[in-house]
Parts: structure tokens; sequence; C-alpha cells
């Protein structure tokens, strides 16, 4: 995740003002009760999600494996705590939280590792608790692509199979919408956002 580490800035000044993940970001905070812990996985720069929820007063563990993503975290959203790890090996026992968050950062897995995290999430989550995804509308897995001019290898979905593989996870969908993103540099991008949920 070295590229990470040297994108961190180019990447905030390029994805973090996605009015569509900012809505879903604040309708998910306005669900959760006062104080909730939400876990925020592959967290970035800390902007939006980890700063929106926190100024709502919710407390956010963030988890990231790039320092150079977690530096600015640290800087920017001072409220939360930041980790640096893998999201997709955190252990079974890493913590329960009412709510977890995954903008643009499982789709850096293959599909049967975001299959797993789906798993480990739901253990994480209580019960009842809530899910809020964004992922790139196409289907893939694990395929080169050109970010901000470097080489990453993604993962993704068409909006109907997506919301299958959550729900063949253990939740359900309470929301989910295909949309077109355009960040400052461009191209467009088909973006998928998804709300679910445990069961109570």
């Amino acid at each position: 995740m070295e590229v990470f580490d040297q994108l961190a800035e180019k990447y905030q000044g390029e994805h973090s003002h996605n009015p569509v993940q900012n809505a879903l970001v604040q309708r998910l905070g306005d669900l959760l009760p006062a104080g909730a812990a939400v876990l925020d996985l592959g967290c970035g720069t800390g902007v939006p999600t980890a700063k929106l929820l926190t100024e709502s007063d919710h407390k956010v563990v963030g988890v990231d494996i790039s320092e150079g993503m977690l530096r600015l975290a640290r800087e920017q959203v001072p409220a939360a705590e930041f980790v640096h790890a893998d999201f997709a090996e955190l252990p079974a026992d890493f913590g329960r939280f009412e709510a977890a968050t995954a903008f643009f950062s499982l789709l850096m897995l293959s599909k049967e590792r975001i299959e797993k995290t789906l798993d480990r999430i739901a253990g994480w989550l209580k019960p009842g608790g809530y899910l809020a995804i964004g992922m790139v509308n196409f289907d893939g897995d694990s395929l080169p692509f050109e970010f901000l001019g470097v080489q990453v290898t993604v993962s993704g979905y068409l909006q109907d199979d997506l919301a299958a593989v959550v729900e063949a996870h253990g939740f359900t969908v309470v929301s989910i919408e295909t949309v077109e993103f355009v960040p400052p540099g461009g191209p467009a991008e088909s973006q998928i956002f998804v709300l679910a949920q445990l069961p109570a």
C-alpha cells in the first residue's frame, strides 16, 4: 500500500467531496444512537466519513493499511481513533460496533476476501448493526486498473450482484443506488452505495 502513502493528499482532493457518500454517512449517523461506536474500514484520510461521524458525536475507530493516509487522518480528525492494519486481517474479537463503513476499500480485495470480510464485519457488529458500503460499479475480480496515475488491482460487482452478496452474508439491504461521480480531475465513475443492516 505504498501507493496510497504517496497518494494520500491527492486522493483526498479528488474523492473527499462525494455528495452521495456524504449523504449516506449523515443518514447513518442519524440512524445510530448517541455516542455509537463505528468501525471505518479503509478509513483513508478520515475525510469525509470519520470526520462527519465524530462531528455527530459518534465514536469512530478507523483502520487503514496506509501510514500516509493515517497521518492525515490523525491530523484532521483528532476525535477518532486510528489503527494501522490490514482490515481484512483483523481478529474476530477486534471489537463490537453499532455500525461499520467501507467506502471504496473492499474493492481493493479479491471477491473471495471481500466475502470473508463481510462475515468478519457481521461478527463485529451488534445485533441490528448497520453497514454502509461504497463500491465501483463493474463486474471483475482482482483486475489491473489505473487509479490517479498508478496501477492498482481492484474487484467489483454490478448492483444486483452486490446486493445479493451482502444479503448472502447475513445482512438485509436497506437501500442501494448506482450513481455517477465525477471527481475534480475526472473521469466520471459509476459507483454503488449500499446501506445494509443485521437482524436485530
